[in-house]
């Protein structure tokens, strides 16, 4: 039996997830999350870029959800794989809502209010298929409400900052190999949940009337957590069993939402065009995913070498009529993991996508945004490599056929 040390940590990372399409912002200001940080001419601002409430002279609340389905399927090279049991479920569409509030105060003061998802990662490949040794199902979720305030230090300069309170769960389920015997496959199961604290600093600078950027920091967020791992359906004698279970109530988890900063550059033309340049980058080396397994009568994990990654979106509005304004964008994700070290729970790949819609403003003034996008979530492909064939959990190799993702977002703006 493996000795485990108390307090190991496991790392799980929610970013970069095209399940919650993408990455540390689940937010969409625009087509192909265009318009986030530099835009500031709404109450989603109030988390995006807190100092851009400053702009904002009225109360506004802002309600958005975000429709996200999936039409990768991981097809298994059956050349390479030595396990039975086929390809892994199709995945379910996801729906990602968000709340925004922003209030003036004390005259040239702003209070920011929001409840969002900002990140997030689910796979239900089912008890069945060739890689459930691996990974039969993984769900992280992240919830936050945020408060945040703003003040205009000069006519050009403002700065915000706030707290996010941030609640998150983890499930994963993992079968076990049974090694022949006349037994079905026993189950590992981690849960978790945790609460924890966090910071968000803004600064925004206004150039000209048209032009205008804004720097944001999102602290780490760590949730403290106290997992429950259970070894259920084993054929293992009970003493094993009942050991392999003692080390995973010894583990505890920090599941992490990772630092990151966002600018956003936004320019408004002379003919009503306009133009906005957004960037995140994520501090994604610092983390890693441990999958926990049985290997034989032992408990072993395995950590994935994730790395730093930039995400860089672009965007244009065009006025249609008096009323409707049109608006196009497209979106790069850096991959921020190599091909070697890609998981079955987290398979992140490069990410291209690219979207249009429109902002309508109905005659009491009250307006709403309608946007669709498409995304390339590429092959991702995963090889648990030849030394895994002497593994119980046997090698699994395959790649994703069609790996295209469509997002539907509509938010409505009460002024």
């Amino acid at each position: 039996m493996s000795d485990l040390p108390d307090n190991r940590i496991i790392r799980v990372l929610g970013a970069a997830a095209v399940s919650i399409l993408l990455c540390s912002t689940a937010q969409a200001g625009g087509p192909a999350f265009t318009r986030l940080f530099g835009i500031a001419d709404s109450a989603e601002t109030a988390v995006l870029a807190p100092a851009g409430m400053t702009r904002l002279d009225d109360s506004q609340l802002v309600a958005q959800v975000i429709l996200a389905q999936s039409f990768g399927e991981f097809e298994v090279d059956e050349d390479l794989t030595t396990v039975s049991g086929g390809d892994p479920r199709n995945p379910d569409i996801m729906a990602v809502p968000s709340l925004y509030y922003v209030r003036p105060f004390a005259e040239d003061w702003r209070l920011g209010l929001s409840l969002m998802v900002p990140a997030g990662f689910g796979a239900s490949n089912g008890p069945n298929w060739s890689g459930r040794y691996y990974s039969d199902s993984f769900d992280l979720i992240f919830v936050s409400a945020n408060a945040t305030i703003a003040y205009p230090v000069t006519n050009w300069l403002s700065l915000g900052g706030g707290i996010t309170i941030m609640g998150s769960t983890a499930d994963s389920t993992t079968q076990v190999n049974s090694l022949g015997l006349d037994e079905p496959d026993a189950r590992l199961r981690m849960e978790a949940e945790g609460v924890a604290v966090g910071a968000i600093a803004s600064m925004m600078v206004e150039l000209s009337p048209k032009t205008r950027f804004s720097v944001n920091w999102n602290s780490e967020v760590e949730p403290d957590e106290d997992p429950k791992v259970k070894l259920g359906r084993s054929s293992l004698p009970q003493d094993v069993v009942d050991a392999i279970n003692d080390a995973g109530d010894d583990i505890d988890a920090a599941i992490r939402v990772p630092q990151h900063v966002q600018m956003g550059l936004f320019h408004e033309f002379d003919n009503g065009w306009s133009a906005t340049l957004d960037a995140i980058w994520v501090e994604f080396s610092e983390f890693g995913l441990t999958e926990l397994s049985v290997e034989g009568d032992e408990l072993s994990e395995t950590d994935p070498n994730f790395q730093d990654f930039w995400i860089v979106s672009a965007g244009f509005g065009f006025p249609i009529s008096d009323r409707m304004e049109g608006r196009v964008g497209a979106i790069y994700v850096e991959q921020s993991v190599e091909d070697e070290d890609r998981t079955f729970s987290f398979a992140l790949d490069k990410v291209y996508g690219a979207g249009a819609g429109i902002h309508y403003t109905r005659a009491n003034n009250h307006s709403y945004d309608l946007n669709l996008s498409v995304f390339n979530t590429g092959d991702a492909p995963i090889d648990t490599g030849p030394l895994s064939e002497l593994s119980p959990r046997g090698r699994v190799a395959g790649e994703t056929d069609s790996p295209y993702a469509v997002t539907l977002e509509f938010t409505y703006y009460w002024n």
